[in-house]
């Protein structure tokens, strides 16, 4: 989803350049570094070939002149002679001799046919091959070759069904190839070349499909070099190399605006530097023009500017395909000069596997970084001096690939021209897994207890276990799997530690207990609780009637509205919270957890968490309000509402409140919502808390959906059953109106190792197979499976589900990348099928994932 420009310095350079000690000795470090390469390339060889009985056509003798060139016409007729290397297609095979070693190019070129060169030895071992290193579809080889013989074999691509075709082949020496010398560098001035790569420059000494150019300098004393490669038109990539030392630095984005920077410090010599692009030659402009400037570094002035890093990243270890985790750090200015200086800003950014996030530009300004101040996310990422600022936030992201995966994390900094003076980041590795890992848990389904457990293999595939504890042995129907797999995954993810949770964290549970019963933790039941509290407060408040008779709001009745609301909420919370304290300490003497407890506790933690937990701060603001001197105007008080406006900016706010009324039933709709806006204007934290429930209970469907995608188990008839969906499922939840969709079939096939290969199939013919596809032959009976993301044009459409049935069959299934999941109508592979055949699906629609930015 997103380039690797996104990735300052962080992707490996491709090339590498050649070295000298002295002015003198330059030219020879370069042709010793070049003859390595090709050592290196001819030890790449194929095995030979077959010898070929067609004609071998003699280009003659390149002289050792810099414009020697061999140039031959021809046409592929489609009754040549075969390849020696590709299936059905015409080849011409020629012969040339090198007489002194150097740098030789190959074109072969046809305005027809899709060009394919093959270079070999004399006895017809291949060397190297070629589709499209020249312009266009043209083919070319570049390469150091000894003096000696040479074959090439002209060829096509496309082969015979493409028809005939003229083209022209050409072998020739190249020239520019000579390392350019910039002189000696000094303080007083840098080192300036320019030029443009083409389709005709030198090709790199490491991938010479990259054109570059060499430059040279003299260093007399030690000292902190810069070297800024730029250009408005390529993706450039710099290599920095001596003779004593190799390849001393490579980098491909650390300048400013993705272009190429290496800075450190070098001991007194001569120095090399390739100038290249990322790119190859044709997948890039015709010229793209570059400039290259070394020079010193002031190391005084340095340590007296800013520094901006990032100090620190977390996240979990592992973490579930699908589900959203966040990604803490901290940053801080490590420099002794502040950002202000420059009339500076700063972007913090984070790239993953089809992740991109940014926070910013956030300026410098008041005391904003400054040197020596570093902020952190989140306790997670705190030191003893760091501090937390609005601006700064945890992000939030999603991986979608099960296996080992990354984040990088990184700080731009710009000046007040907007020119980048400053990137750093740090990259995290972890692993996705396809589900939650289970340790060995005991759940009670239909009066009778279960082991569960959960375990991920090296690709982070996870496969459940379930066995009934009085006969191990025993299979288990598909049903009691699904149930006992969600109690499981209820008991460890959610009961195990719930009063850490983030959501509820620190709630009082003294107050008077107060039964309350949550049917489910759908958002429309939870916003449906809520109204009923709502309604009741405003019903004995008697601001309806105050509206009624055309009287003003009085702000301390709304206060009143919200300090009753929280003591309700209080009293509820005490009672879910005593339920979840028996079930502890009844699960702590060594009883289980029944699927029907677990079902109740994920209903009432939905409640807590997205209703009673805003309506409870609400009512501390208000008593904090109420004592202090400044009463709204309380800077303690201003933080706390600040707090909870942040849970309540999703913009949904007032816009959501009519459906939720509609939802519960409630007529007259128009004259609440006028009461609504009115309360609002006489005391904004009661808007603010409104929205934070609004906002807080509609992130409660996506939650309910991860968290079942997650044990795996989101399209089981029992348990969509359990939460409330009595229909044969098309999703796990209603859905919104018909939206464009990618109309598709399953395919599956056996293959000879008895592992089932899973892909989809497109309408218009498409086919699309994920990196993980297979089905192992051994695994277990009724456990669902995962493929990777089936993708179309470059984005997730969804992801593929196969189980293996008790009576041999497989059974297929689609988990769309917005959730949902369909069951075709035809979805079973029979047992008696024939190997490597491609078996389908009813047809789905799957919807179509607009490409991000």
């Amino acid at each position: 989803m997103f380039g690797k420009s996104q990735i300052n310095g962080r992707r490996p350079a491709m090339l590498r350049a050649g070295s000298g000690m002295s002015v003198s000795s330059i030219v020879v470090i370069a042709v010793a570094l070049i003859a390595v390469w090709a050592f290196a390339e001819h030890g790449r060889v194929a095995q030979a070939q077959a010898e070929s009985s067609c004609e071998v056509i003699n280009l003659g003798t390149l002289s050792a002149e810099t414009d020697s060139v061999l140039e031959m016409d021809g046409r592929w007729t489609t009754e040549d002679c075969d390849s020696r290397f590709r299936t059905d297609s015409d080849a011409h095979t020629y012969r040339f001799e090198v007489e002194e070693e150097g740098r030789v190019r190959i074109d072969l070129t046809s305005t027809e046919g899709d060009p394919y060169l093959y270079l070999m030895a004399e006895d017809g071992t291949r060397m190297t091959d070629n589709d499209d290193g020249g312009a266009g579809s043209d083919a070319r080889v570049e390469q150091n070759l000894a003096a000696g013989v040479y074959l090439v074999e002209a060829t096509t691509l496309g082969g015979r069904k493409r028809g005939e075709a003229d083209f022209t082949l050409s072998v020739g020496r190249v020239s520019g190839c000579e390392t350019i010398h910039l002189g000696t560098l000094s303080a007083d001035a840098a080192l300036t070349a320019t030029g443009s790569w083409t389709i005709d420059t030198c090709g790199s000494r490491i991938v010479v499909e990259h054109p570059a150019y060499s430059y040279s300098f003299n260093l007399p004393e030690g000292g902190r070099v810069l070297i800024d490669l730029t250009s408005t038109d390529a993706d450039t990539v710099l290599s920095l190399a001596s003779a004593s030392d190799g390849l001393i630095a490579a980098n491909d984005e650390g300048g400013e605006r993705g272009n190429s920077r290496i800075k450190r410090y070098l001991p007194a010599g001569t120095y090399v530097v390739e100038a290249t692009t990322y790119l190859e030659r044709n997948y890039q402009p015709l010229v793209a023009d570059f400039t290259l400037v070394v020079s010193l570094v002031d190391e005084e002035t340095e340590l007296q500017s800013f520094l901006l890093k990032v100090e620190a990243t977390h996240t979990p270890d592992e973490v579930i395909a699908g589900v959203p985790f966040p990604v803490h750090y901290r940053i801080g200015n490590l420099g002794n000069g502040d950002l202000a200086d420059v009339g500076g800003t700063a972007e913090v950014y984070i790239v993953g596997p089809r992740v991109y996030g940014a926070a910013g530009p956030i300026s410098a300004s008041g005391g904003r970084w400054r040197g020596g101040v570093s902020y952190h996310t989140g306790t997670e990422t705190a030191n003893a001096t760091s501090v937390s600022i609005d601006r700064v936030k945890p992000f939030e992201v999603t991986l979608r690939r099960p296996g080992p995966s990354w984040v990088f994390v990184a700080i731009v900094t710009y000046d007040a021209a907007d020119n980048e003076v400053g990137f750093q980041g740090i990259w995290r590795n972890l692993m996705v897994l396809s589900g939650l890992e289970l340790d060995k848990t005991t759940v009670e389904v239909d009066r009778a207890e279960y082991e569960v457990s959960a375990e991920a293999d090296a690709d982070g595939m996870v496969t459940v276990s379930v066995n009934a504890t009085a006969d191990p042995d025993a299979e288990v129907d598909a049903a009691t799997r699904a149930k006992a797999t969600y109690a499981a995954g209820v008991h460890t993810q959610l009961l195990n530690g719930i009063f850490e949770r983030s959501g509820i964290a620190g709630l009082p549970t003294t107050a008077k207990a107060e039964p309350v019963s949550v049917a489910d933790p759908w958002s429309e039941t939870l916003l449906e609780t809520f109204v009923d509290e709502y309604m009741d407060a405003v019903t004995k408040i008697g601001l309806d009637d105050h509206m009624e008779a055309g009287e003003a709001i009085d702000p301390m009745a709304v206060e009143w509205l919200l300090t009753r609301t929280a003591a309700t909420a209080s009293s509820q919370y005490a009672s879910l919270a005593a339920s979840w304290k028996t079930l502890q300490t009844r699960i702590n003497d060594g009883g289980s957890l029944s699927v029907e407890e677990a079902f109740a506790v994920q209903s009432g933690l939905a409640y807590a968490e997205h209703v009673l937990s805003p309506m409870m701060k609400g009512g501390e603001i208000v008593r904090a309000a109420r004592t202090a001197d400044l009463r709204w105007e309380d800077p303690q008080v201003q933080a706390m509402s600040d707090e909870l406006a942040y849970q309540a900016s999703c913009r949904r706010g007032a816009a959501a409140l009519p459906a939720a009324l509609e939802a519960a039933g409630v007529t007259d709709i128009d004259q609440l919502l006028d009461l609504d806006a009115e309360m609002r204007v006489a005391l904004p934290i009661y808007g603010l808390v409104t929205d934070s429930i609004l906002c807080a209970a509609a992130t409660s469907d996506s939650e309910v959906s991860q968290f079942l995608e997650s044990l795996s188990i989101a399209d089981s008839e029992e348990i969509l059953l359990l939460f409330g969906i009595k229909s044969e499922p098309v999703t796990t939840r209603p859905g919104p109106a018909e939206a464009p969709t990618h109309r598709l079939r399953i395919i599956a096939r056996l293959g000879e190792d008895d592992r089932v290969e899973l892909g989809a199939e497109l309408a218009d013919g498409e086919r699309i197979l994920p990196s993980v596809r297979y089905l192992p032959d051994d695994s277990p009976v009724d456990t669902w499976r995962i493929s990777s993301d089936v993708e179309v044009d470059g984005n997730p459409i969804g992801k593929i589900r196969v189980r293996r049935l008790a009576d041999g069959r497989f059974e297929l299934g689609f988990l769309t990348s917005d959730g949902e999941m369909i069951s075709p109508d035809i979805r079973y592979v029979p047992t008696n099928v024939s190997t490597g055949v491609w078996l389908r699906s009813s047809e789905i629609e799957a919807p179509i994932v607009e490409a991000l930015e």
